[in-house]
């Protein structure tokens, strides 16, 4: 054997009881397990008194550039992630033509930062899957809504006519044949927020018949959450996709004690032959682009007309009005990505922090910063409830996923403390569920639902990714103040059969691969047909 875990308490994903075993491992797979007993490996780990279970799959992650440029993954692999599903909310980086691959890598230098010019040089799904190959861990990319939009329609506010319903069509095809396992879209993101429900059923038609899954950002998780889900199943039931939801939460504080009547939705269309199933990270806060906030209409177009708005005096004013107007509640709102800029460096103050220091209001503070940091910015609010997310959690459809947002100098902890903190307050602490339930909301559930047969369970010829980790000591660190701190307790991560994680502490190399799931049972077709 290349290496043996040993004497390891296993729990191997199923869900199903942990048992006593050996793993030995063999050219980036599992070889076998049981006694091996006298058998040789080139290196050996002592096991005993540690759980053992496969690599972690997150479901939902904003670690493209990670992947690409290397930074921040050490403290992925440190809590035990090694499958990184990209590509999310409908934005990311391909397919795109060379202007529209700019305006992307400055509308979303919030949420992913940027890398040198030379690396910014894919056009299709199939060049950017490439380029995930061969990087720090494995990854799996959904084909994004937005940039199918873009790419066919520019930025325009409106629904797509057939002809251009044909075209995204053809490119999500084409995305699916390169590599990609599904589509993703952010129903209150722009460009993906001008769809209709009748065109995410016919691309979703597409991905069906690939055998991919369609995930979906809702278009509200605040007062029409429900309508919203039902939007999602709807698509599902009409098109005969897998659905899956991203970071299923209730985020406004008047809607506090809505989990049941959103289960009892998802229950009942699984039941009815809907295939649903959700992830969520275990906090209350969240976050998301700082440019979210601002009206609808001022958030067209794309990232320079954007930035041409926030430098009008009288298009700023009628901004301001109508933000002041909402009823934001800013006390909850800090930022967590912004450059030190000519009016200060707020990372890490709360909005009314900085609307005070600055002299402004909430809202016109908020213009400023925008305008300033050239849309760079991001922020987390509250709004969640720990009963809600218990109970989301808890559900059988329910998978782990962090919605990692790695950038900027204060990120969102779950960015690097997800998976731990799940097992150390959920498992350990409450006892919300087993060891082994959680465990299978990391590993097997996540990979059967993005199709990787050979990732997720400890068996026989799957691929070698694994976690060891200790019970009694293993728990989330990060916090709000400061979102890098590892987790502790997690002692080796193998990733295809390398260790990358030893003693605690990343050890590095480039043994990660693109993960293509459907590419195996996917063939050109005609979209009606």
């Amino acid at each position: 054997m290349d290496l043996i875990i040993d004497s390891a308490t296993l729990a191997d994903g199923s869900g199903g009881p942990a048992s006593q075993a050996t793993v030995g491992i063999v050219a980036g797979r599992i070889e076998a397990i049981g006694d091996l007993d006298g058998v040789d490996a080139g290196r050996r780990i002592d096991a005993r008194g540690f759980l053992v279970c496969p690599g972690f799959v997150d479901p939902h992650s904003h670690a493209e550039l990670a992947l690409l440029t290397g930074r921040e993954m050490p403290g992925r692999l440190a809590q035990g992630i090694t499958t990184e599903v990209v590509g999310q909310d409908g934005l990311s980086f391909a397919p795109a033509a060379p202007a529209h691959l700019q305006d992307w890598r400055r509308y979303l230098r919030c949420l992913y930062g940027d890398g040198p010019d030379e690396m910014w040089s894919w056009r299709s799904v199939g060049d950017f899957v490439a380029s995930l190959d061969g990087r720090a861990s494995n990854a799996v990319y959904l084909v994004p809504h937005g940039a199918l939009r873009v790419e066919v329609m520019g930025w325009a506010p409106r629904p797509a006519t057939g002809d251009e319903l044909a075209a995204m069509a053809g490119l999500l095809r084409r995305g699916l044949d390169e590599g990609a396992a599904g589509l993703s879209t952010g129903l209150n993101y722009v460009p993906c927020s001008h769809a209709t429900t009748d065109e995410m059923v016919a691309l979703c038609r597409v991905v069906a018949r690939a055998g991919g899954v369609y995930v979906t950002h809702l278009r509200s998780y605040g007062a029409q959450v429900l309508a919203a889900i039902d939007e999602a199943i709807d698509i599902g039931r009409r098109s005969g996709v897998a659905v899956h939801i991203s970071h299923l939460r209730v985020a406004d504080p008047s809607n506090h004690g809505l989990a049941p009547a959103m289960l009892e939705r998802i229950d009942r269309a699984r039941a009815g032959g809907v295939d649903v199933t959700f992830d969520l990270y275990p906090y209350t806060w969240g976050c998301a682009p700082l440019l979210v906030v601002l009206p609808p209409w001022a958030q067209e177009g794309g990232p320079a007309p954007i930035l041409e708005r926030l430098g009008d005096p009288a298009t700023v004013a009628r901004m301001d009005a109508e933000m002041s107007a909402a009823g934001i509640d800013w006390s909850a709102c800090n930022v967590s990505n912004l450059p030190p800029l000519p009016c200060g460096d707020w990372d890490g103050a709360s909005l009314p922090q900085v609307a005070a220091a600055l002299g402004l209001p909430p809202s016109r503070a908020v213009l400023r910063l925008l305008l300033e940091s050239e849309l760079d910015a991001t922020f987390v609010a509250g709004g969640g409830s720990e009963e809600d997310n218990a109970l989301l959690l808890a559900h059988p459809a329910a998978m782990i996923g962090s919605d990692g947002v790695l950038v900027g100098r204060h990120p969102h902890p779950r960015g690097y403390g997800c998976f731990p903190r799940v097992l150390a307050r959920c498992v350990r602490e409450s006892r919300l569920m087993s060891w082994e339930a959680a465990i299978a909301k990391m590993t097997a559930l996540p990979a059967a639902r993005f199709g990787l047969e050979d990732r997720g369970r400890l068996r026989a010829s799957a691929a070698a990714d694994l976690v060891v980790l200790s019970p009694e000591r293993v728990a989330d660190t990060a916090t709000f103040e400061e979102g890098r701190r590892p987790p502790g307790g997690i002692e080796w991560v193998v990733l295809n059969g390398q260790v990358v994680v030893q003693n605690g502490t990343y050890t590095g190399g480039n043994y990660g691969r693109a993960l293509r799931p459907l590419q195996s049972n996917w063939r050109h077709a005609d979209a009606s047909s």
